[in-house]
């Protein structure tokens, strides 16, 4: 291991626990330090990432378990759901290290952290549970976002959250399609490998400046 590969696990390690206490925010900081690693690579120069793919794999365990442990404290359908799909991105990790294949991953498509994120904001917004007394259905759980235009049907159908099977059925479509997308730019069109995530940024920033 290089200087520059224990920096990066330090970072991503204690980018990992806030989940413990605080699950929604401290969901999209482990992301954020899986992120990081893009641009510590371009910052520092300490003796490089060897195998970076492998590398960047093992250390997604770390939060992963973070999200496992708060996952099992939540009710039957939820937890199980939640355990199941760790276990099926961790049989794809598994795959993926015997092979050293990328694109095996998307037929192991890490579902279970759209999952996570899902079920936290759940449970942050209060959106889970039983029918609220008649009346405050909308007001009660969704702040007004009932009275958004064309939101109205999605809300009556989707808060409360009961983990019926057709609100499963929903979610589950558009986290799988989120993540397959996801999984495919990352490993089979492999779409950033040819531009450093500081060069993207850069770019970003001379598209929203002037001179446009």
């Amino acid at each position: 291991m290089t200087s520059e590969m224990w920096i990066i696990l330090a970072v991503r390690v204690l980018g990992s626990l806030p989940v413990l206490r605080w699950p929604l925010a401290g969901a999209f900081i482990a992301l954020l330090a899986d992120l990081s690693d893009l641009f510590l690579r371009d910052w520092i120069d300490l003796g490089g990432v060897k195998d970076y793919q492998r590398f960047d794999k093992w250390l997604d365990q770390v939060y992963m378990l973070t999200f496992l442990a708060v996952a099992l404290r939540w009710q039957d359908v939820p937890r199980n759901i939640a355990a199941a799909l760790y276990a099926f991105r961790l049989a794809g990790f598994i795959a993926f290290e015997i092979t050293g294949e990328r694109g095996v991953l998307i037929f192991f498509p890490n579902v279970f952290e759209y999952w996570f994120i899902f079920v936290a904001a759940l449970k942050q917004f209060g959106w889970e549970g039983t029918s609220p007394a008649p009346g405050q259905r909308l007001e009660a759980r969704t702040s007004g976002i009932g009275s958004w235009p064309m939101a109205g049907a999605f809300v009556l159908f989707a808060i409360p959250y009961r983990y019926s099977r057709s609100q499963l059925a929903v979610a589950g479509a558009v986290i799988l399609a989120a993540k397959l997308f996801h999984e495919y730019t990352l490993h089979v069109g492999q779409w950033f490998e040819s531009f450093t995530a500081t060069e993207a940024l850069e770019a970003i920033w001379r598209f929203l400046t002037p001179p446009y």
